[in-house]
C-alpha cells in the first residue's frame, strides 16, 4: 500500500456514504448518545476476503459496532495510517493536516468504539498484550478462507497461560445461513483441536451504506508504532469521558418513599408462615470429586529450585537485569558486557522463553530507558538460555540456537549448593 488512497476503497466509500444535500447542522461538542456506549478497542485481522480485502474493512467495522451509532477505524499501512470515522449523525470535519494524536483525540469525543487493522506482519503475543479488548478475524466462507482462518486461530495457542484473549470471527461475502453453518463447523474444530472458544460475531452479505457518515484522513505513523496508537485511543476515550458530567444509568432505581402508617398496618396484618420440616438436599457428587482418594502414596516431593537466585548468576559473564517481561515473569533477563540481553528460564517455562524474547525485541527502547548505562542502544536479538536438571530431556534442542545448561543441587554431607555448567 502507498500513501495514495486505494481506488477501490475510495469507490466503495463513494457509493456507501450518503450525500448531504442540505447545509450541515452545527456539530455538538460531544453527543450524549456516545456517553451511553461502553468503550471498546477491537483488532481486525484480515483473512481471505472476497475480491479486495480493503473494501470490507469499513463495512465490517460498522457491522461490529453498529449498536454504538459511531465508530472509528484505523488502518496501519506501509507508509501511513488511515483514520476513518463513521456515524449515523453528522461528524465534524477533520480539517487538513492533523497529526494522528490530534485526529484521534478529536474523534474520541464522538466515537467510543474503535477498530484497528494492524500491519501485515503481526505477532499473536503482541496483539494479545498491546491493549485490545477483543480480536476479530475477517474471513470469507470458501474452503481456502476457512483453512486460513483456522491457521490464524492456531497462532494464538502459543500464548502463555497468563494471557487471555477474546478471539472471534466475522464472515464477509456470504449469506447468513452459509456463514452460520461455516462458523459452527469452524468453532467446533477450534474447540476440539485447539482447546479454546471462538466467538461468532456476525456476517455481512454485501457492502451497503448502513446510513453512516464517514470522515477520513491520512497521517504519518505513530512514533511508537501499534503500542503508541492503542495508547492514544485509550487516552482519547478517557479524556472525552472525563469531560462529561456523570449521569445515572438507565438501570438505576429511584427509591420509593413508604408511609410509616402503611408499614405498621402491613406489619400487623402479616400472617406468620408455617414452619415445615424440609429434608436436607441430596448430596451431589460432581466429576471433580468422583476420583477415588489415594491415601497410601504421599504426594511427590516438589522439585528443588535455586531459591531467589537469578539465573544469570549461573552463566559466566552475565549480570542480572532488575526488570522482566510482564507476561512472562518466570523468565529472567541478563546482560553481557557488550550490552546484549539474554533470556533465561527453566525447562518448565520453555514456551514462555520465546515469548519473552519477542517482548524484549519489541520493547528494547523501554528497556534502554530503564537501564541506560547497561544495554546497547542498537536492538539486537536476545540470546536464549534453558536450564534443566535432567540433560536427556533436552536432547532434541541441540542445534536449535538455544543455549542449554545443567542446573542441579549438590549435597555434600549436611551442606548443599547449586551447580551449573553449559551443555551446548
Amino acid at each position: 500500500m502507498t500513501s495514495q488512497l486505494d481506488p477501490f476503497a475510495t469507490l466503495t466509500d463513494l457509493f456507501t456514504t450518503p450525500a448531504s444535500s442540505s447545509p450541515a447542522p452545527a456539530i455538538p461538542a460531544a453527543p450524549e448518545a456516545a456517553m451511553k456506549i461502553a468503550p471498546r478497542i477491537e483488532c481486525l485481522l484480515p483473512g481471505h476476503l472476497p475480491v479486495r480485502a480493503a473494501v470490507w474493512f469499513g463495512p465490517c467495522a460498522w457491522l461490529l459496532n453498529q449498536d454504538a451509532d459511531a465508530g472509528g477505524l484505523l488502518r496501519i499501512e506501509d507508509d501511513s495510517t488511515c483514520l476513518s470515522c463513521m456515524s449515523t449523525s453528522r461528524l465534524p470535519d477533520l480539517g487538513t493536516g492533523p497529526t494522528l494524536p490530534e485526529a484521534i483525540e478529536q474523534m474520541a469525543r464522538h466515537c467510543r468504539r474503535w477498530s484497528v487493522v494492524p500491519p501485515t506482519q503481526w505477532d499473536a503475543v503482541h496483539l494479545a498484550t498491546v491493549g485490545f479488548d477483543r480480536i476479530t478475524i475477517l474471513s470469507g466462507t470458501n474452503q481456502a478462507a476457512v483453512v486460513a482462518a483456522y491457521q490464524m486461530c492456531k497462532t494464538f495457542t502459543s500464548l502463555p497461560g497468563a494471557v487471555n484473549v477474546d478471539l472471534g470471527i466475522c464472515f464477509a461475502g456470504s449469506d447468513e445461513q452459509t456463514a452460520r453453518e461455516t462458523g459452527a463447523r469452524l468453532v467446533d474444530t477450534v474447540r476440539e483441536q485447539l482447546g479454546f472458544e471462538l466467538a461468532l460475531r456476525g456476517s455481512l452479505h454485501r457492502i451497503d451504506s448502513g446510513g453512516a457518515d464517514i470522515q477520513s484522513c491520512r497521517c504519518k505513523h505513530h512514533e511508537h508504532g501499534l503500542d503508541g496508537l492503542v495508547s492514544e485511543i485509550h487516552r482519547g476515550i478517557a479524556t472525552a469521558m472525563s469531560d462529561q458530567p456523570g449521569e445515572p444509568g438507565p438501570d438505576t432505581e429511584t427509591p420509593v418513599a413508604i408511609e410509616p402508617d402503611r408499614v405498621l398496618e402491613s406489619a400487623c396484618d402479616a400472617v406468620p408462615e408455617p414452619v415445615v420440616d424440609m429434608p436436607p438436599p441430596p448430596l451431589v457428587v460432581t466429576d471433580d470429586f468422583a476420583e477415588p482418594l489415594d491415601l497410601d502414596d504421599p504426594d511427590p516431593a516438589p522439585v528443588a529450585e535455586p531459591g531467589s537466585q537469578h539465573l544469570a548468576e549461573f552463566v559466566t559473564g552475565l549480570s542480572p537485569l532488575p526488570v522482566s517481561s510482564p507476561t512472562c515473569p518466570d523468565v529472567d533477563l541478563g546482560v553481557d558486557p557488550g550490552g546484549r540481553i539474554h533470556c533465561l528460564s527453566r525447562e518448565a517455562n520453555l514456551r514462555q522463553l520465546q515469548v519473552a524474547a519477542r517482548w524484549v525485541q519489541d520493547h528494547h527502547h523501554l528497556l534502554c530507558m530503564a537501564c541506560p548505562s547497561t544495554l546497547s542502544a542498537s536492538p539486537v536479538e536476545p540470546t536464549c538460555h534453558l536450564f534443566t536438571s535432567h540433560p536427556p530431556d533436552l536432547g532434541d534442542l541441540h542445534g536449535s540456537g538455544i543455549r542449554l545448561h545443567l542446573l542441579t543441587e549438590v549435597h555434600v554431607g549436611s551442606e548443599s549448593t547449586w551447580f551449573a555448567c553449559p551443555l551446548s
